[in-house]
């Protein structure tokens, strides 16, 4: 067999569907992709699609593909991403290990490329039961750094009243007046956590209230203030919560989920249950709109106890993942 490696085009998006497909079939990791999502991944500009991705082609069938993404700022450790796939059917055959080999030689110009003079490492998730993956990337020098869990709970059932604080409201979120406050919020109440660096403008509507799997109907902020004219404009923003929707997860599996995406409280605003209602408000209007269930990610060692808040929300463990770290020397 002969493998041609070429980068990825703004083309391959259904080719790269196609493989993604393939690999769910035998992973089960729950994830599932259409070219839709995958061009919106492509366009990121914290890719290069000329220096930061790898293809592997047998004949016109996509077989193998490795990305690497920068973060949007280095805090001060810039965090590379390293997302990578093999068709089944081609495992095996060293195509894991030549784009994990890839993978380091190009992180150090990837990096540098955007900041120049960080510190950098380079990330891989792995599934739980990938012990493939994980033994491949062990041998490359990567070491298990952190426990991540998908949690996800049915709408069928008894849900949450959402009970809020004095003094705070919940409005639907609304691009023009919460955007950018939802961004101050976020990289404010995400700084204390592992792996987190704050994002910007651009990456931010990238990857969150900008993308297509975006749902604001199923968004909220919660506001200081009654709201009323004379009470001083619309209040500050001290929560939020963000909803997605991925229609190919619904193709695969026939369930309509509302993936929270999102959660961010202020830390001077934590352990007022606020996260609690924004979940329970938004958990009730998702079964009104039709959703079958709503999941969501949390660090295992979360510092916030989100955990706690949403096993008491009725989330269950769903699957179990694991983030594989490789440091750089520095120079």
């Amino acid at each position: 067999m002969t493998v041609r490696w070429t980068q990825v085009t703004e083309q391959d998006a259904a080719a790269w569907a196609g493989l993604c497909a393939r690999a769910e079939e035998v992973d089960k990791t729950g994830e599932n992709y259409d070219a839709e999502d995958l061009a919106e991944e492509l366009a990121d500009p914290l890719v290069s699609l000329e220096h930061g991705t790898l293809a592997g082609w047998d004949g016109d069938v996509l077989v193998a593909v490795g990305v690497l993404r920068n973060r949007a700022t280095a805090n001060p450790v810039n965090r590379v991403y390293f997302d990578g796939v093999v068709d089944p059917a081609y495992r095996r055959q060293g195509l894991g290990r030549r784009l994990t080999e890839w993978a380091i030689e190009t992180t150090p110009a990837v990096s540098r490329s955007r900041f120049p003079d960080a510190p950098m490492e380079l990330h891989a998730s792995v599934h739980e039961h990938n012990t493939v993956k994980a033994g491949l990337l062990t041998e490359s020098g990567f070491a298990p750094q952190r426990w991540f869990f998908t949690m996800q709970r049915p709408l069928d059932g008894e849900l949450p009243e959402p009970v809020w604080p004095d003094g705070v409201r919940v409005e639907g979120f609304d691009h023009a007046r919460h955007d950018l406050a939802a961004l101050r919020v976020r990289n404010e109440s995400f700084a204390d956590h592992w792996g987190s660096s704050p994002q910007d403008e651009e990456s931010w509507r990238q990857w969150y209230t900008g993308t297509r799997a975006f749902v604001p109907e199923l968004s909220y902020v919660a506001l200081t203030g009654s709201g009323d004219e004379g009470d001083g404009a619309d209040g500050e923003m001290v929560a939020f919560l963000l909803t997605q929707f991925f229609e190919a997860d619904q193709v695969v599996t026939g369930r309509r989920e509302a993936w929270i995406s999102t959660i961010g409280t202020l830390r001077a605003y934590r352990r007022r249950g606020l996260a609690s209602a924004l979940i329970a408000t938004c958990l009730r209007a998702a079964a009104a709109q039709g959703y079958d269930r709503a999941a969501l990610g949390v660090d295992a060692d979360n510092p916030t106890g989100a955990l706690g808040v949403y096993e008491a929300a009725g989330f269950t463990v769903d699957r179990r993942h694991v983030t594989y770290v490789r440091e750089f020397p520095s120079r």
